[in-house]
């Protein structure tokens, strides 16, 4: 399988730069050094382009890397940016990179995989934004505020074993629920895998600068 370097940068508006790098996934060990993202895809009409690394075959003086273009979804490109720290590399599986969406034959090895790959992952991140709509207006970062506070309401109550009473947390709440993430065929599946890896930790968006904490962004939803 493959895995995505996703590369720091000081300035959070840079372009994406990554690295593809192969992976043995073995059945040793309980997990391994990666982060396995899910994610909505969007809409296949309007993409943002990313920059994947590949040795240059120069000379051993020479080895800075040529970046090709490779168009990922608005959505990916968001998560991306999101994820990126300014000074720490990432290691990612990512459905839409990490498999050649070109070969038949590879998409259904790794779609077998799946379950695999989630369960053995150090961390899953869910990418819980929905993708804009045909005609949205731009989103200036509401979704993340308002699924921070929801995340929050839900962690608050599980570690007091009490309900959410407020009703603008409960209304948060249903909102975050009714995003296109949980609307996915194959959600109660990922969930599952999840709860049974003991990965509980689920990305919302960012709530600290570019060169926070190395992981400044995830928020822990409680199994009850």
């Amino acid at each position: 399988m493959r895995l995505l370097r996703l590369l720091p940068h000081q300035n959070e508006n840079s372009r994406i730069e990554c690295r593809l790098i192969t992976f043995s996934l073995s059945d040793r060990g309980n997990s391994h050094p990666y982060e396995a993202l899910s994610y909505v895809w969007g809409s296949e009409d309007k993409k943002r382009p990313i920059y994947i690394g590949a040795n240059n075959g120069g000379s051993e003086d020479d080895k800075r890397p040529i970046y090709n273009e490779l168009h990922v979804t608005e959505n990916l490109h968001a998560a991306l940016r999101h994820l990126r720290h300014c000074s720490m590399e990432r290691i990612l599986w990512i459905d839409a990179i990490c498999i050649n969406q070109a070969n038949s034959a590879e998409k259904m090895r790794q779609v077998q995989s799946m379950a695999k790959i989630y369960a053995k992952a150090s961390r899953v991140i869910v990418w819980l934004v929905d993708p804009p709509d045909e005609g949205d207006a731009p989103d200036n970062g509401d979704q993340v505020c308002n699924g921070d506070q929801a995340l929050e309401a839900i962690r608050a109550a599980a570690a007091e074993e009490r309900r959410v009473d407020s009703a603008m947390d409960q209304r948060k709440i249903l909102t975050l629920l009714g995003r296109k993430w949980f609307h996915r065929i194959w959600v109660s599946g990922i969930w599952s895998i999840i709860r049974q890896a003991a990965i509980d930790k689920v990305h919302v968006g960012p709530s600290g600068g570019c060169c926070g904490s190395a992981y400044p962004d995830q928020v822990r939803l409680y199994r009850n």
